[in-house]
């Protein structure tokens, strides 16, 4: 009896001392106690929303208000199929679309399916002998992100990150060129996106950024900045002129079909955090060629 005591008072404290990975969207939404089984949910899945924790409590809270039918902040685009139930401790697929955390002797769930969600259609298809990930209206998919240490200063770093896919050999970092700001690593890195996808002789291209100000200029206000010569309504100078400017011509180049998503930064969305990082990257070499 006692040695079923100890065994019982160490599984509860290796249960309380547990990571919990919370997905709010991923291929199976639910709490995780390992980061490959959270991996595995969320690795190239548009839109993907997750975040490790410290309790179950929060984890389930993070789901919450975070998945599709919450109303946390936190938006991207959600891509459907066909729904597939999770694993339980034993491997066994689970039969009910609830449950809560069971901690006995005998046994502990690995994982807690919440709800179930469909996984997205997003396929691997090749262009210029690389794999993309591509959506059922025949877009691939990109995300992009400029980054900036110091802003607004003279000791300003700057860069851009392009990524595709866990692994993929034109994910890309750069340092941006002409001034450091961020929303020249934004502009350049969308400029950059499309170059290589045309370069692989791909027609259509979603580009999932968290640059509403990208969006917004593309969008509404570029076509009134060219037919001005490149001025503003208010007759003042576009500040980023060159970056739009070839930015404009990689739209034009190709007659390529291009789709413009806002993602949430710094909510778990991989893509988004993907190119994150690799912009940061871009900033360090900005600083680095400038020593």
């Amino acid at each position: 009896m006692q040695l079923e005591q100890l065994l019982f008072r160490r599984l509860l404290r290796t249960i309380a001392t547990m990571p919990f990975y919370a997905v709010a969207k991923g291929r199976q939404v639910g709490i995780f106690s390992t980061w490959p089984e959270c991996q595995a949910q969320v690795n190239g899945f548009t839109g993907a929303r997750f975040k490790k924790f410290p309790t179950q409590t929060e984890a389930q809270q993070f789901i919450t208000t975070n998945s599709t039918s919450g109303t946390g902040s936190c938006t991207g685009s959600v891509l459907t199929a066909n729904k597939k139930p999770a694993l339980n401790w034993n491997g066994k697929r689970s039969a009910s679309t609830s449950s809560t955390f069971a901690a006995d002797s005998k046994k502990a769930k690995k994982t807690i399916l919440l709800k179930e969600i469909p996984t997205p259609v997003l396929k691997l298809v090749t262009y210029g002998g690389h794999k993309f990930l591509q959506d059922d209206d025949g877009f691939v998919h990109v995300y992009t992100d400029g980054s900036c240490e110091g802003n607004g200063t003279a000791k300003a770093v700057a860069g851009l990150g392009v990524y595709f896919d866990e692994g993929h050999a034109l994910n890309t970092s750069r340092p941006v060129s002409g001034r450091a700001t961020n929303n020249c690593g934004e502009i350049q890195a969308a400029s950059l996106a499309i170059r290589t996808a045309r370069e692989h002789g791909i027609q259509q291209l979603t580009i999932n950024t968290d640059s509403k100000f990208l969006i917004d200029s593309v969008t509404k206000w570029m076509m009134g900045w060219k037919k001005r010569n490149w001025t503003l309504a208010s007759g003042g100078p576009v500040k980023n002129k060159t970056d739009f400017m070839e930015l404009d011509s990689e739209l034009k180049a190709g007659n390529m079909k291009i789709k413009w998503n806002h993602v949430d930064a710094h909510c778990g969305i991989l893509g988004n955090e993907r190119a994150d990082q690799l912009a940061r990257k871009g900033s360090e070499m900005y600083r680095n060629q400038r020593r």
